[in-house]
């Protein structure tokens, strides 16, 4: 019987360097190809990759033996077809090829749709998370660019038109993201956090609708930043005369 662990492992670390796209000669001429078998159904390879060997060794002169080569993928399949494994695919958002048919597909897709439903949901709530940081910390940073514009600063380079209409677009959009982006990705973060908790806690009650194709609330972002309108530029023109005039203790 052969000692497949040590061969095992050699080509599974080979897969992962170089993504063994191609053989050798030598690959060729010294192939177990049993264990090479082994290893593509271990790492869920379909028959495309074992054409390719085929192909391979066949420009080096080399037959492939087919029959080792299938029983060893065929062992490989029971250990890459199982529940576990399955889960652990969805979970990671990775595809499935359809190898397993000859292998419990049934109970293997089920457990691939139940880890599927877990990244739909961790990925909507870490995407909104993040839109949420980003459109916060931008906002941060036009703030304290405007703030340096309010302060008298200029940029000799520019016409004082250019200088009112760069100062305008800053303005136009840092309000877009007070008033439109940072409420929209706070609500989506939010509700995403918590819908995220929900299906969290189904999991552990082993709830009978996991499984079913449950999806997060979608949110698909809020309405694009199009640049200043002339109505921004009548409500910065207020706000930067109300400031004004609350500094020199007048009124508006």
């Amino acid at each position: 019987m052969h000692n497949f662990k040590p061969a095992l492992a050699l080509l599974c670390g080979s897969l992962l360097i170089g993504g063994c796209a191609t053989m050798s000669a030598e690959d060729c001429s010294s192939a177990d190809w049993q264990t090479i078998g082994l290893a593509d159904g271990t790492a869920g390879q379909t028959l495309a990759k074992a054409d390719r060997r085929a192909n391979d060794c066949a420009k080096h002169g080399v037959a492939m033996d087919r029959s080792a080569y299938d029983s060893g993928r065929d062992q490989g399949l029971g250990h890459y077809c199982v529940e576990g494994n399955a889960y652990q695919l969805g979970e990671r958002g990775q595809s499935y090829n359809g190898v397993c048919a000859n292998h419990n597909e049934v109970d293997f897709l089920a457990a691939y749709e139940k880890g599927r439903e877990l990244h739909a949901f961790t990925s909507a709530a870490s995407s909104a998370s993040s839109q949420l940081a980003t459109a916060e910390s931008r906002h941060k940073e036009l703030d304290t660019e405007l703030d340096k514009y309010w302060n008298g600063y200029r940029d000799e380079g520019l016409s004082m038109d250019e200088h009112n209409t760069m100062v305008l677009e800053l303005w136009s959009e840092m309000k877009y993201l007070e008033k439109e982006a940072i409420p929209y990705w706070r609500q989506a973060d939010a509700t995403l956090s918590a819908a995220l908790s929900d299906y969290r806690d189904k999991v552990v009650a082993n709830d009978p609708s996991i499984g079913t194709r449950l999806r997060p609330p979608s949110f698909s972002g809020p309405e694009p930043w199009e640049g200043p309108t002339e109505a921004d530029a009548r409500a910065m023109l207020q706000e930067v005369f109300s400031t004004m005039a609350r500094a020199t203790g007048g009124s508006d």
